[in-house]
């Protein structure tokens, strides 16, 4: 990857593997690594979780702030709103 790396790290959890699997699907070119009890997100300059996706893939409703619960590590600026978690690097 180019650029700098937006990194997620979550719990491997039925929660985050859902987010993982939406997260996937709305940001074209991440890498997503699974490790022992960690799901490990990459991707050059931004990551964009999308609370519609998540929703979607878990069967209910999902609030961004619920990301808190399954995350284990993060690289990059945050920026939240009630519709999306994005992670980013601003250079």
């Amino acid at each position: 990857m180019s650029g700098s790396i937006a990194l997620l790290c979550l719990q491997s959890t039925e929660d985050g593997r859902a987010i993982a699997e939406a997260i996937r699907e709305d940001n074209e070119g991440v890498v997503i690594t699974n490790k022992p009890a960690m799901i490990q997100i990459e991707r050059a300059e931004r990551i964009v979780v999308k609370a519609s996706t998540v929703s979607e893939h878990l069967g209910r409703a999902w609030d961004p702030e619920e990301l808190q619960l399954a995350l284990i590590s993060i690289a990059g600026q945050v920026d939240e709103t009630d519709d999306e978690f994005i992670v980013y690097w601003n250079n």
